[in-house]
């Protein structure tokens, strides 16, 4: 073989492995996470208002098959904070004592408000649901 050509093939294999073990060791890449601009959700503008403490702690009921936060957001005109929903389940051919697929935790809703300030908070205790809706 002529020294041209081997010389190529050293050239082009460092070249090729030089990158990959460059590319391997260099420090990776940020990781960012986008965010939705925090002045809307869905249109409307977001409260920013402070939700008042709980007005009373009702226990959930026992027995739910799993629990999960809902994130604030619009909910027939009103601005609903971040509250927990849990599940249930009727047994087919046994008395259920549950009154609902869902139990919806108590929560503050904002049924009236000025830009982004709550100007009237409503209390919405802990209550069953028929059917469920994420809200």
């Amino acid at each position: 073989m002529s020294f041209r050509i081997i010389f190529s093939f050293i050239i082009t294999a460092f070249l090729l492995f030089g990158n990959a073990f460059a590319q391997n060791e260099g420090s990776p890449a940020p990781v960012t996470t986008p965010t939705p601009a925090p002045s809307q959700v869905a249109g409307h503008a977001m409260i920013v208002t402070p939700v008042p403490a709980a007005k009373e702690v009702i226990v959930t009921p026992s027995g739910f098959v799993n629990c999960f936060t809902i994130d604030a957001g619009w909910y027939k005109n009103a601005w609903v904070p971040a509250h927990r929903v849990c599940q249930y389940e009727n047994v087919p051919g046994q008395t259920s004592t549950y009154e609902g697929v869902a139990w919806i935790e108590s929560y503050w809703a904002c049924t009236q408000f000025t830009d982004a300030v709550c100007t009237k908070w409503e209390w919405k205790p802990g209550h069953w649901v028929k059917t469920l809706e994420v809200y």
